[in-house]
């Protein structure tokens, strides 16, 4: 008589589409690991067109056009350190500082 062993296959384990971006809604990359950082749990379509000109705004993916967003210079107390009299020199140890940060504004 033979004897006929029944092996169990292992358990299928969905994948979990992400999409990772930065505080101002810009898309970092797309993955199924699961590294730090703000992310969207998205679908496999979204997944598989990986698009980089869409935004995320409140935890959901927003279409971006690029002619409607404006980015400008503000001030901010929070922003980064600049020499007063000339903005491409980042640094704090100038004795008279301004701190700028980037505002980005949809149309």
């Amino acid at each position: 008589m033979e004897e006929f062993v029944i092996w169990e296959a292992p358990p299928i384990i969905k994948p979990e589409f992400r999409l990772y971006y930065d505080e101002r809604g810009n898309v970092l990359f797309y993955t199924c690991e699961k590294p730090a950082g703000n992310y969207i749990v998205i679908d496999a379509g979204t997944y598989a067109q990986s698009r980089p000109d869409i935004k995320v705004v409140d935890g959901k993916i927003a279409g971006a056009i690029a002619g409607f967003i404006v980015s400008k210079l503000v001030h901010d107390n929070n922003g980064t350190s600049c020499a007063s009299e000339d903005l491409s020199i980042v640094d704090s140890s100038y004795d008279n500082i301004t701190k700028w940060k980037l505002k980005t504004y949809e149309l």
